[in-house]
């Protein structure tokens, strides 16, 4: 028998010895399926152990022997040898009114360095009327935009006196991840290209005083809060002067003497292929009944002229009265679109009138029509 079958051995008989004393201090009547119960050995085996090994016989027997049979203080100290942790560190479980405050320190730095907003007041010191353009869904370095037009709307935007833009998102292609991979090989521009084109445009629409607001869409910031887990849209536009929304802004806009309320959007949860303004009508329902609600990503355009809260008006309320919807076009034109949501893209960049000295807006369908009228007022 070897060395390690022996304490194989005398552990077993061990653990008996063990359970024979457990058994009597809790006051129970010894018994070999007392023993077994407590030891997990089955009776045959500790039975025939002892007979093979001890030539013990009987529970009587096995009982009055198992002391003679181990050594029973070495066991012992083979089986309760002691055993320290010297350096084990302990958890320190803090508080939960100390993770509230991690918690409300985290967000509060959180907001220190995001320069998004919800809300916006902006002014424009003007005895004339002004106009402002809605455009979006550029998705600059895809390969079916419209480069050409593109090029052509931003320069004359930044030529001509008056005329304002407000984008409302899909900025760039921006795909390095989508359920179709012919939309990721047939980008012009890689992401990166994009995003230096991207800031390059926003920071001369800015340096000239053009960009009223920018919204953020799903290809420019969602699709890189799904690979980044923020978007990129922040570091890019640094230095862009106009107000930052995350999908959907109001704005307070101060034309002259009059205030106009412009809410401003991408992407809406509610949209109607009998009716382009869908999404932007029930927006102005749920968010905020603005005087002119402008939305796009849908790349279906669409305008609508209309009157709501009219008693609202009448009562003096700061809202209610005329109302424009618009859904701007887009300057891609991809086989993607074709195929699954619409019947080609083309750009609608729907421009609004807006006069200094009583509350009135025009609507055109784009800004050389628009700018024919400002120009009209000497």
């Amino acid at each position: 028998m070897d060395m390690q079958e022996t304490y194989h051995r005398e552990q077993q008989f061990y653990n008996i010895w063990k359970a024979k004393e457990n058994i009597n201090d809790n006051g129970q009547k010894i018994s070999m399926l007392g023993i077994s119960e407590v030891v997990n050995i089955p009776v045959s085996t500790i039975t025939s152990a002892c007979k093979r090994v001890y030539d013990l016989d009987g529970l009587k027997d096995i009982i009055n022997n198992l002391g003679a049979c181990i050594n029973c203080d070495q066991a012992q100290e083979k089986q309760e040898a002691a055993l320290t942790f010297v350096d084990k560190k302990s958890k320190d479980v803090p508080d939960w009114r100390e993770f509230a405050e991690l918690a409300k320190e985290t967000k509060r730095f959180g907001e220190r360095i995001d320069d998004s907003q919800r809300v916006a007041h902006i002014e424009i010191d003007t005895d004339k009327p002004i106009a402002v353009m809605g455009s979006g869904d550029w998705h600059l370095g895809g390969q079916g935009v419209d480069y050409t037009a593109w090029v052509e709307d931003i320069e004359y935007l930044l030529s001509t006196p008056n005329l304002y833009m407000i984008e409302v998102g899909d900025d760039r292609q921006n795909m390095r991840n989508f359920r179709n991979l012919s939309g990721i090989l047939s980008q012009v521009l890689s992401p990166k290209q994009q995003a230096h084109m991207m800031r390059g445009v926003v920071e001369e629409l800015t340096a000239n005083d053009k960009l009223l607001a920018k919204v953020g869409g799903n290809h420019d910031e969602e699709f890189d809060q799904r690979l980044f887990g923020e978007a990129l849209q922040g570091y890019l536009l640094e230095k862009m002067k106009a107000p930052r929304f995350k999908n959907r802004g109001l704005i307070y806009l101060m034309v002259g003497e009059v205030e106009y309320t412009i809410l401003a959007f991408h992407k809406s949860r509610f949209k109607s292929f009998l009716r382009r303004t869908h999404g932007a009508m029930r927006e102005h329902q749920l968010s905020f009944p603005a005087d002119l609600v402008i939305g796009g990503h849908d790349h279906t355009p669409g305008m609508e002229h209309l009157h709501h809260y009219t008693l609202a008006e009448q009562a003096g309320e700061v809202f209610g009265g005329e109302t424009i919807f618009v859904k701007v076009g887009t300057y891609q034109d991809s086989e993607y679109g074709w195929r699954y949501f619409h019947n080609g893209g083309f750009a609608a960049n729907y421009t609004i009138v807006f006069h200094p000295n009583e509350k009135h807006m025009e609507p055109f369908t784009n800004p050389r029509a628009a700018m024919r009228y400002v120009n009209s007022f000497k």
